[in-house]
């Protein structure tokens, strides 16, 4: 299955931007299905989103790297559900480039409409250029 890419730029400064991303609390606010994320054991979280009309929950990976500025996930599991954030800085702000991989079969419209739903989520709360 193919990698879906996006790419926000914002105005908020690159190590502000990584750490409200890397926060799990703030990820409902701009991860387009997610209602939920709560810190578990190790880098774990357990999140709960809303996927294709059903309620999911389920425990993830999340780790975070704060000298590369780096967050990546998983589900685990045969969906091979991963993914990556970066943080960069820009000529007065960052460059937040996001990353996801799915080997199961889904449904590229929902994922490419929840892509970009995260992108604008992100410009709207680190303050889009």
């Amino acid at each position: 299955m193919p990698d879906y890419e996006r790419t926000a730029t914002v105005t908020t400064a690159p190590e502000d931007a990584f750490r409200f991303l890397a926060d799990p609390g703030n990820l409902p606010k701009y991860v387009a299905t997610m209602s939920a994320a709560r810190p578990e054991q190790g880098h774990r979280l357990h999140v709960a989103a809303e996927v294709q009309g059903r309620h999911e929950e389920g425990d993830a990976r999340f780790n975070t790297d704060a000298s590369q500025r780096r967050i990546e996930w998983g589900a685990g599991g045969r969906s091979g559900y991963e993914g990556s954030i970066e943080v960069s800085g820009t000529n007065g702000g960052s460059s937040v480039h996001i990353r996801i991989h799915v080997e199961l079969e889904h449904d590229e419209r929902e994922i490419n409409r929840a892509m970009d739903e995260a992108v604008s989520n992100i410009e709207r709360l680190l303050g889009g250029k």
